[in-house]
């Protein structure tokens, strides 16, 4: 089941978001943050499959949630969903660290933009399995040529 953590003030605007997943088969497991504490306890306790954060938060705001879940669950998809996202504020938040960002006005990205959020890291995690076995059968060969009483 998929986990998604939104960092939303607005009710409205948490309806919208969900029902846009919904509309193209993205269920899941959503729970709501609307300010710091709240969004850190939820990241000490848990581990979202997605974040999506809005820009805008009273005494809070997307880059600092950003920089937070970078520290807490780097590998974490983190989503960007703003009203009044400027470009440079997105091309800012993207080499922050962000998956992406979809403006409110044009939700219907958000559905294309989750999934391949969630398709880059489901490769990213196979790479890293293909990578950890790798390296154990390269130690493993490693410990036979050293082992061997005769040249090889």
């Amino acid at each position: 089941m998929l986990h998604i953590l939104l960092l939303e003030d607005d009710p409205v605007d948490c309806e919208l978001i969900g029902t846009t997943l919904r509309k193209v088969g993205i269920e899941g497991n959503t729970t709501r943050v609307t300010n710091q504490r709240a969004f850190l306890d939820y990241l000490d306790h848990h581990h979202p499959d997605l974040i999506l954060a809005d820009y805008v938060l009273p005494q809070f705001d997307g880059i600092a949630a950003l920089e937070l879940a970078q520290n807490h669950c780097p590998e974490v998809p983190f989503i960007l969903v703003s009203g009044v996202l400027g470009e440079e504020q997105a091309i800012d938040a993207l080499k922050r660290g962000a998956t992406d960002y979809v403006l409110k006005q044009r939700l219907e990205r958000l559905g294309p933009a989750v999934q391949r959020a969630l398709r880059e890291k489901r490769i990213q995690q196979e790479r890293q399995v293909v990578t950890r076995a790798l390296r154990q059968t390269d130690d493993l060969l490693s410990a036979i040529v050293d082992a061997s009483p005769v040249a090889i």
